[in-house]
């Protein structure tokens, strides 16, 4: 199961399994609003490749407007996927645990 919201701070906060059948559902909860600075990934259990896409997406989307994507509270099990993908070279992240 997949989750996707606006945190207290106006951050969105993704919990549970970004995969291919969730992302048309979070890149249109993301494009709904203005390109968010962060996204809290403390409850991200698992990121599929289509949800690579949908985080990308975004950051090109902050970037546009002069910011970067923030990544924050990164569990383990999604911050070794983002590293053997590189993508820990594109997003600005902070993780969590060891």
């Amino acid at each position: 199961m997949f989750q996707i919201h606006l945190g207290p701070d106006g951050e969105v906060v993704m919990a549970g399994r970004l995969d291919a059948t969730q992302c048309e559902a979070a890149l249109e909860f993301l494009n709904a609003r203005p390109a968010p600075r962060v996204i809290d990934l403390a409850a991200l259990e698992y990121i599929a490749s289509g949800g690579l896409r949908v985080l990308l997406l975004t950051q090109k989307r902050a970037r546009a407007d002069g910011r970067n994507l923030l990544l924050v509270n990164v569990q383990a099990p999604v911050h070794d996927i983002l590293r053997y993908t590189g993508f820990d070279r594109i997003f600005d992240l902070t993780r969590v645990g060891p």
